[in-house]
């Protein structure tokens, strides 16, 4: 008679607890939604990326690019930032499933180049991030927040942030992928606010994964949209002749308006 009490004791207190469990996930469910939009890359996953480089980023770096981030070559930069490359913690992946989500909720309501820019296709590509995170003073590009082909890479600070500047970021790095699936575009973009294609070489030219190579002239002020190297030893790679990085592509200036437009209809300020 005893050890029925206990074993009905156990099955009740593993209903309860298998309640509990379901509780959970309904309320995991009815916070983030079925949200089947948004992908984590492994450690392994990031690695073959990087060591492929099949986008030829790391190929086309020039002295001066790896001058600043501290390497003699391409392969020497690929060795440390596989030394950087880490996996997600589960707390990273459901604030940025959040932020993700709030990020695709905002630009539902987005007006900001709406004649020419289709939201619905913005909101519809898959979230795709790879982590990074600083090692024996190894970082990969300095820890900056960057796309490649389709993947947002992050760093574990970044990802720290508070969720208003978390969701700008992943903002503007949405803009950047729909804009390399989107040339044709921003082209019309271009034409439209007064960015004209130009012909122009300069040696301290930074690279910048989020944008083009082309070269633009803003006939609205007469300026050259580019960012320089102050000189042959950029002792980092923000160590440009530039304090407005929005100015220094029309790709990167798009991407600043929308997300800040998150701020200011948040009532936070662009930092």
């Amino acid at each position: 008679m005893k050890s029925l009490l206990i074993i009905s004791l156990l099955i009740l207190i593993i209903l309860i607890i298998c309640v509990y469990m379901y509780r959970c996930f309904l309320d995991k469910v009815e916070k983030f939604g079925d949200y089947n939009n948004i992908y984590f890359f492994s450690k392994n996953e990031t690695i073959n990326f990087i060591i492929k480089d099949k986008d030829d980023y790391i190929k086309n770096l020039t002295e001066f690019d790896l001058y600043a981030r501290k390497v003699k070559n391409g392969n020497e930069y690929i060795d440390n930032i596989i030394e950087t490359i880490v996996d997600f913690t589960d707390n990273e992946k459901e604030k940025l499933t959040k932020c993700a989500i709030a990020s695709d909720n905002f630009l539902k309501t987005c007006s900001l180049y709406k004649n020419v820019i289709d939201y619905k296709e913005l909101i519809n590509i898959k979230w795709i991030f790879a982590c990074t995170d600083i090692n024996d003073k190894k970082q990969y590009e300095e820890g900056l927040p960057h796309t490649r082909e389709n993947i947002i890479f992050l760093t574990k600070s970044i990802i720290k942030n508070n969720e208003e500047n978390l969701i700008n970021t992943l903002i503007h790095e949405k803009i950047h992928i729909y804009q390399r699936n989107n040339k044709n575009i921003f082209d019309i973009l271009n034409n439209m606010n007064g960015f004209v294609k130009i012909n122009y070489s300069n040696k301290y030219i930074r690279s910048n994964p989020d944008t083009t190579k082309d070269i633009y002239l803003d006939t609205n002020t007469n300026n050259i949209m580019v960012c320089l190297y102050r000189n042959d030893t950029p002792y980092g790679i923000n160590d440009v002749i530039m304090k407005n990085y929005s100015l220094e592509h029309p790709y990167e200036k798009y991407a600043y308006e929308i997300a800040n437009d998150y701020y200011k209809n948040n009532k936070y300020k662009s930092i």
